[in-house]
């Protein structure tokens, strides 16, 4: 409802519906088109390309507003739910069979691992609807929960007689973006156990913007890993480079100081999934070589 009126049989829902489409499917083009322009070192085009992607996707929630209005979790998530299971069950099983006799294989398994995606999809929100309706919360959380974006300017007293920042100043940055992300995901205070990968890519001016992006892998009984991605961006240049990546294994405390579980990982997307399963291959790995 809206206004007076019932809107939903009307031609002005059918509209709407058509708007929202159309809106969604520009964010992912400008999204895209700006990737595409970013990796060519088209900075500012692809500036204004992510601007126009994120307003299409303000105009699709707006059109989205009116449609759903206001409903109850459980019901949505009802729906939700449905929904996947119909994009599992049925349409993109339809589309693989459709894309493979006209020859498009690779075509063919994207639409095969679409429906592998709504599967998990279908069954987390299952379980989220399930655990709400009985008053109860997962126990595990997402990537995004305790991910962080960090910045700090680089100051003379962090480099060295020629300008350049010293090594230990970024790990010592970067190592405090990881101990974020694991208190965020643990909610306890956590401890490095050691660091599983260094590598530095570019050096670092005095003046330049440090850019830190920390997110968890894997996590396993009492530890977790966090993968922390380092850039410099010259302010007055905007150029940005790569600076330094780092993978932390950090253990969980509690109060007294012993090593306390902590949530498990919630996988969302392919990537996660492959970082989660490198991660738990590094960690595996050096359990046993220190029983060795």
């Amino acid at each position: 409802m809206t206004g007076a009126h019932n809107l939903d049989k009307s031609a002005t829902a059918e509209a709407l519906r058509k708007a929202v489409a159309e809106k969604s499917e520009l964010f992912q083009r400008y999204s895209y088109y700006a990737a595409l322009a970013q990796s060519a070192g088209y900075e500012q085009t692809a500036d204004i390309l992510m601007a126009t992607a994120r307003n299409e996707a303000e105009c699709a929630r707006q059109g989205l507003a009116f449609l759903l209005g206001e409903a109850d979790p459980v019901s949505f998530l009802d729906v939700a739910v449905a929904e996947e299971q119909v994009g599992r069950t049925d349409t993109y099983p339809q589309l693989e069979r459709l894309a493979r006799s006209e020859g498009f294989d690779e075509i063919a398994d994207y639409f095969r691992t679409v429906a592998e995606a709504e599967g998990k999809h279908e069954n987390m929100l299952g379980l989220v609807r399930d655990a709400l309706r009985h008053g109860q919360t997962l126990e595990g959380r997402t990537v995004a929960y305790s991910a962080v974006d960090m910045a700090q300017i680089m100051l003379p007293a962090q480099a060295n007689v020629a300008g350049y920042v010293h090594g230990g100043d970024l790990m010592k940055l970067a190592d405090n973006a990881a101990w974020v992300v694991a208190c965020r995901h643990a909610r306890k205070n956590t401890v490095t156990a050691n660091v599983e990968e260094m590598n530095f890519h570019s050096r670092v001016k005095v003046g330049d913007l440090v850019l830190m992006r920390a997110r968890i892998t894997f996590a396993g009984r009492t530890s977790m890993e966090v993968r922390v991605d380092v850039r410099a961006e010259d302010l007055l240049s905007g150029r940005r480079v790569e600076a330094l990546t780092a993978y932390f294994m950090t253990v969980a405390l509690d109060a007294q100081g012993n090593p306390a579980r902590v949530p498990p990982l919630i996988i969302s997307t392919r990537e996660e999934q492959k970082s989660y399963e490198e991660g738990r291959a590094r960690y595996e790995a050096k359990r046993k070589s220190r029983q060795s």
